[in-house]
């Protein structure tokens, strides 16, 4: 592996956590190389697979791209800066109810990433799942509903959290997340 390169796994340790028993520790890597993005499949149990197909050796990511591991799915999403401004005149200016939702879920990674990386997580799980308790309130009550990949997202998170609790009640309220974003 690489210094810099995003881990996909069940480790603790690994950039983004996937509690399921049918991803290996460190399953796969992505990075950037240049200004490509690249999934690497890191001789996992059972595999890594883009839009369907196996890994083997290096892959080149496109938007839009789906890598499924163990059984979780992740869309890849073309990244913008938040600053950046239109390239092309008499773009339509975004919704602000799409950019709260989308700020809300960046947020809620970003809690989780620290989350799995802490000993005492249970203060920042109630903060977590109280965000997407709200963003699933959000797009119920505006009828704005998640992009696919955000849903993929925001459930891959749930699905983290109920991994992490021994409590039935974890597991359901995982399935509710999902149900209600259509996953």
């Amino acid at each position: 592996m690489h210094r810099g390169d995003c881990v996909l796994g069940r480790a603790p340790h690994c950039f983004l956590v996937l509690s399921t028993e049918q991803v290996s520790r460190e399953h796969a890597a992505v990075r950037l190389v240049g200004d490509t993005l690249e999934i690497e499949d890191l001789q996992s149990r059972n595999g890594t697979r883009v839009n369907g197909r196996a890994v083997e050796g290096k892959r080149k990511l496109e938007p839009g791209d789906v890598i499924e591991v163990g059984g979780e799915r992740l869309e890849v999403l073309r990244r913008v800066s938040r600053d950046q401004s239109p390239t092309v005149q008499g773009d339509a200016p975004e919704d602000p109810a799409a950019k709260a939702q989308r700020n809300i879920l960046e947020l809620i990674e970003e809690l989780a990433a620290r989350a799995a990386e802490s000993k005492d997580r249970e203060a920042l799980v109630k903060t977590i799942r109280g965000l997407v308790d709200t963003l699933v309130q959000s797009t119920e009550r505006s009828g704005r509903r998640l992009s696919r990949g955000e849903a993929v997202r925001l459930v891959s998170v749930a699905k983290m959290i109920a991994g992490w609790s021994h409590d039935a009640a974890d597991k359901d309220w995982s399935v509710h997340v999902s149900r209600s974003v259509g996953q």
